[in-house]
C-alpha cells in the first residue's frame, strides 16, 4: 500500500529514503567540516611552532653576544642559558605585547618598531656590540627589528602604561593620602591650630616647638602600617668637583625605584657619603624645595614610577636639608602581569 498526503506529494516511503539519504550527507558534510577545521588548526600551530622556534633561535644568538662580552669565570653557553629559559623569555616578549593590546588597545606596528630600530641606531652607547649582534642575526633587518627592537619597544610602552595607571595603583595613593591626613591632623592639634585660626607664617628659622613638632610627626611616619621608612641629610650647596658623583647605574635605580632609592655597598662607604640635594629628580627638588621649608613641614604625596612619596622636614640650615620619608610602592608589575597572562589563557 502506498499513502500520499495530498495531490503532488511524495509517496511516503520514498520520502523517509530521500531523508535518510541526506541525512548521511549531512553527516559527511559535517565530518569534512570537523577535519577541515583540525587541519587548519594543525597547519597554525605548526607554523607558531616554527616561529616559536626561529625566535628562540635569534634570541640564543643575541645572548650569545652578551655572553663573550662577559669577562671572569662563567659556565659554559648552554647552562648559563639553557634552551628552556630562552623559550620562556620568547614566550614572555609575547605576552607582553598581548598584555599591552589587550589592556591598554595599544598594538606594534611595523612603522613603530622601524622608529624604534632608528632610536636604538641614533642613541646607543655601544656602537660595536649592537653591529655584533646584527651580524649575529645575519644582518637581516627584519630579523633585527623583530627579535631585538620589538621587544624593547613593548617593554617601555607596557611598563609606562602601567606605571601611570591611575585606576591600578589608586588603592596605594589613597593610603599615602590617608597617612598625610594624620599627620596633618596631628600638626594642627599639637601646634594648638583649630579651625578658624591662622597658622604662623612660615619661615625657615629653626625653633624649639618646630623641632619637637617635627620629632612627633617623624615617630607617627615611621609607625605608617604599609610603605617603607627612610631618612636622608641632602646638602644644598652644590657638589665639589672632587666627591663622589653618582654613577650611571645610580642614576638608573633612583629612576626606576625613586630617589631615595641607594645603591648597596659597605657600611663604612655608606656613612662617609654625602648626598646632594641637586642630585635629585629636578621636578622633585622644587616640589621639596617649596614645601619643605621649616621642621614639621609635611609634603605633598608625590608620585613617581615605582610609587608614591611622603615628606616630613625634620632639620633645615642654610646648608643641609634632612628629611624623613615613607615610600609606599605601587602594585608589582611582574604579579600584574602574570595576572594579565592567566585573564588571556
Amino acid at each position: 500500500m502506498v499513502l500520499y498526503a495530498g495531490q503532488g506529494d511524495v509517496p511516503l516511503h520514498e520520502a523517509v529514503r530521500n531523508r535518510g539519504q541526506c541525512s548521511e550527507v549531512g553527516g559527511q558534510w559535517a565530518a569534512l567540516v570537523t577535519c577541515v577545521v583540525a587541519l587548519v588548526r594543525g597547519v597554525v600551530a605548526a607554523a607558531a611552532a616554527d616561529d616559536l622556534a626561529t625566535l628562540c633561535a635569534d634570541r640564543a644568538a643575541i645572548e650569545r653576544v652578551y655572553y663573550q662580552h662577559r669577562v671572569g669565570e662563567k659556565p659554559p653557553f648552554e647552562q648559563a642559558l639553557p634552551g628552556a629559559t630562552l623559550e620562556r623569555l620568547v614566550r614572555d616578549d609575547l605576552r607582553k605585547e598581548t598584555a599591552l593590546k589587550k589592556a591598554y588597545g595599544i598594538e606594534i606596528t611595523p612603522a613603530v618598531v622601524e622608529a624604534e630600530v632608528q632610536r636604538i641606531n641614533t642613541t646607543t652607547r655601544a656602537p660595536d656590540m649592537l653591529a655584533e649582534i646584527k651580524a649575529a642575526l645575519g644582518d637581516d633587518p627584519v630579523r633585527f627589528a623583530n627579535v631585538f627592537a620589538k621587544p624593547i619597544l613593548v617593554e617601555r610602552l607596557l611598563r609606562d602604561k602601567f606605571e601611570n595607571d591611575d585606576a591600578l595603583h589608586a588603592a596605594q595613593r589613597r593610603e599615602a593620602e590617608k597617612v598625610r591626613g594624620q599627620l596633618l591632623q596631628a600638626g594642627a592639634q599639637l601646634r594648638g591650630v583649630r579651625e578658624g585660626e591662622t597658622a604662623p607664617e612660615k619661615s625657615e628659622v629653626r625653633s624649639p616647638i618646630s623641632e619637637v613638632l617635627a620629632s612627633n610627626l617623624v615617630v607617627l611616619l615611621k609607625a605608617a602600617p604599609t610603605g617603607q621608612f627612610s631618612e636622608t641629610t641632602w646638602q644644598l650647596g652644590a657638589r665639589p668637583a672632587e666627591t663622589n658623583a653618582p654613577g650611571a647605574d645610580e642614576l638608573a635605580i633612583k629612576q626606576r625605584f625613586g630617589p631615595n632609592a641607594q645603591v648597596i655597598s659597605s657600611p663604612h662607604r655608606e656613612k662617609e657619603r654625602k648626598f646632594y640635594f641637586e642630585d635629585l629628580p629636578g621636578e622633585l627638588q622644587r616640589v621639596l624645595r617649596v614645601q619643605l621649608r621649616q621642621p614639621a613641614d609635611v609634603s605633598a604625596v608625590i608620585e613617581t614610577p615605582g610609587g608614591f612619596l611622603l615628606y616630613v622636614a625634620e632639620e633645615k640650615t642654610g646648608t643641609a636639608l634632612t628629611a624623613a620619608c615613607l615610600s609606599i610602592p605601587k602594585r608589582n608589575y611582574e604579579q600584574w602581569l602574570s595576572e594579565q597572562n592567566g585573564e588571556m589563557k
